[in-house]
């Protein structure tokens, strides 16, 4: 029983030390250009989804997420994540497996680092109906 208790808590350790780094390169890693960048194509894609404008705010949630995906930077308030904004926008125009993927890797992030309730409970919610 012994043998296979060590190897489980190795595994575990280890995770959890990859969450830790992986947490820190995207807190710290980035530089405030990139910050800014991200901040600005995710508030893009904010105002195209506010102009039911879905296709062109899917292209900026999916630029900003590609350089960082869930981030409070700058001392600025937390806007809506641009890898929840691109589960939702592709929602809207029923795009479901493209929503499928953003929601589950959202519901990912939002296991690392405080999320709203409200998103995660949609997420969880649109994942549990419409995802295989």
């Amino acid at each position: 029983m012994l043998e296979t208790i060590r190897p489980v808590r190795f595994c575990m350790g280890m995770a959890i030390l990859l969450v830790f780094i992986v947490q820190w390169h995207w807190t710290y890693a980035l530089s405030p250009d990139d910050k800014e960048d991200a901040y600005e194509f995710n508030r893009q894609g904010m105002i195209a989804m506010s102009q039911a404008e879905f296709e062109e705010a899917i292209s900026d949630f999916q630029k900003a997420a590609s350089i960082k995906e869930d981030y409070q930077i700058l001392g600025r308030p937390l806007i809506y994540t641009p890898v929840f904004m691109t589960g939702w926008a592709s929602e809207k125009i029923g795009r479901t497996d493209e929503a499928c993927r953003a929601f589950r890797r959202y519901l990912q992030i939002a296991l690392m680092a405080p999320a709203e309730k409200t998103k995660v409970d949609h997420a969880r919610d649109y994942t549990t109906q419409h995802c295989q």
